[in-house]
């Protein structure tokens, strides 16, 4: 995955079971529903298309103001470092994808974007935008 492409997208829904039924039906395709690290989500086939991404419940939404774009980076720290440098803020510092089993087990888990191990992070640029920022390292 190059650094700097856009590699996921999350588009919060305030009905899971609803958005998925309308986003299979308008895009004649199948949204799988899955629970991932201890949240349900629609998973549109990454196969199929040529990002990956989701519907996911988010709390306070605001319709028509949080589609979450995912970059691809490097070092996600340095880039976090970056974004206080230049006048962004950090939602979401960064966050290993993991799992916790029924049983209360953690698992470090293969994630949806590659199927690595992963981590995330979601920040607002400079100019208030919402953005989501992954990495291998």
């Amino acid at each position: 995955m190059k650094p700097g492409n856009i590699c996921w997208f999350e588009i919060p829904v305030l009905n899971l079971d609803r958005a998925i039924d309308f986003y299979s039906t308008i895009l004649y395709t199948k949204i799988e529903k899955i629970i991932f690290i201890e949240k349900e989500y629609g998973i549109f086939d990454k196969n199929k298309h040529s990002i990956g991404g989701c519907l996911i419940v988010k709390e306070n939404y605001l319709p028509g103001k949080s589609t979450i774009l995912f970059f691809s980076v490097i070092d996600l720290s340095e880039v976090l470092i970056n974004t206080i440098e230049k006048g962004g803020a950090i939602v979401i510092p960064k966050t290993l994808m993991k799992q916790v089993t029924s049983k209360g087990d953690t698992i470090i888990a293969q994630n949806m974007i590659d199927d690595n191990v992963g981590y995330y992070a979601e920040i607002i640029d400079s100019e208030g935008n919402h953005i989501g920022l992954y990495s291998n390292s």
